[in-house]
C-alpha cells in the first residue's frame, strides 16, 4: 500500500473538551452530486467516539507546508482537547475547527456510519467548502512526504 499516493488531511471534530483533531490519509471523494466524502477513523482514537456522537467533521486538506502538522496530529494527546491547542485554526460556517493555511477545508455531516474491523468508515454528506488555495498539497507516498505541482 506504500505504492500509493494519498494527500494528507486533518480531520477535526468539537467534542465535550473541545476541539479535536487527528492525521488521516484514508479520505476521498464518493460522489460530486450529492457531495460526499469518505474518512476511516481507528475506533480506538478520540475522535471516532466525538464524530460518532456529534455525527459532524471537518477535514483541513493539508498545504506541502504544513507537514509538521501532520506529524503533530498523528500523536495521541492524553487529553483530546489539547490537540488544536498550540496549532492556527479557525471555525467553519457552523463552528468546527479548521487548519488554517490548508490547501482547502470540508465541513461534513455524517450520512452512514460502516464498520471495517477496527476502524470505521465515515460517509460525510459536504455541507460547506472553503478554497482551493494556490498551495501544493502535501502527500504521503512510500512512507515519506513529498509535494506535487
Amino acid at each position: 500500500m506504500g505504492s500509493w499516493a494519498t494527500g494528507v488531511t486533518v480531520v477535526t471534530c468539537l467534542g465535550p473538551h473541545g476541539p479535536h483533531g487527528m492525521t488521516a490519509n484514508a479520505f476521498l471523494s464518493v460522489s460530486l452530486e450529492p457531495p460526499l466524502v469518505l474518512v476511516s477513523i481507528g475506533q480506538e482514537n478520540d475522535s471516532h467516539a466525538i464524530i460518532s456522537a456529534s455525527q459532524r467533521f471537518a477535514v483541513s486538506i493539508l498545504a506541502a507546508s504544513q507537514q509538521h502538522l501532520s506529524v503533530h496530529f498523528a500523536q495521541r494527546f492524553k487529553d483530546s482537547g489539547q490537540a488544536l491547542a498550540a496549532v492556527a485554526w479557525s471555525l467553519s460556517p457552523s463552528g468546527l475547527p479548521w487548519i488554517d493555511g490548508a490547501v482547502g477545508h470540508l465541513e461534513c455531516a455524517v450520512e452512514g456510519i460502516f464498520t471495517a474491523q477496527d476502524h470505521t468508515l465515515f460517509l460525510g454528506r459536504v455541507l460547506h467548502l472553503d478554497g482551493p488555495t494556490d498551495a501544493s498539497p502535501l502527500v504521503y507516498f512510500r512512507s515519506r512526504y513529498t509535494t506535487t505541482g
